[in-house]
C-alpha cells in the first residue's frame, strides 16, 4: 500500500482554483439572472449593442414553459414511435 502512495499524482493547485472560482462566478450569474430576469439582461445587452438585434429579438421571443412542452412532446412522439 506505501507504494501505490508514492505513485499517486497530486492535483495541481491551479486546477483546484479555475474549477471553484468557476462555480462561484457561474453562481453570482445564476444568482443575478434570477433576481433581474432573463429578458431583462438580453434587452439591456441588446441596447448597448453587446449582442446583434437578432439574438436580441430572439431571446426576448423565447418563452421557456412553451419549449419545455414542445420539448416533452416530442420526447413522447419519439418514445412512442
Amino acid at each position: 500500500m506505501s507504494e501505490n502512495k508514492g505513485k499517486c499524482k497530486k492535483v495541481d493547485p491551479k486546477i483546484v482554483a479555475y474549477v471553484a472560482g468557476g462555480a462561484v462566478l457561474g453562481g453570482l450569474a445564476g444568482y443575478l439572472i434570477n433576481k433581474v430576469g432573463f429578458k431583462n439582461i438580453a434587452k439591456m445587452l441588446k441596447e448597448k449593442n453587446i449582442i446583434s438585434p437578432e439574438i436580441g429579438g430572439f431571446v426576448e421571443n423565447f418563452d421557456l414553459k412553451s419549449f419545455v412542452s414542445k420539448a416533452k412532446k416530442d420526447l413522447n412522439d419519439i418514445s412512442e414511435d
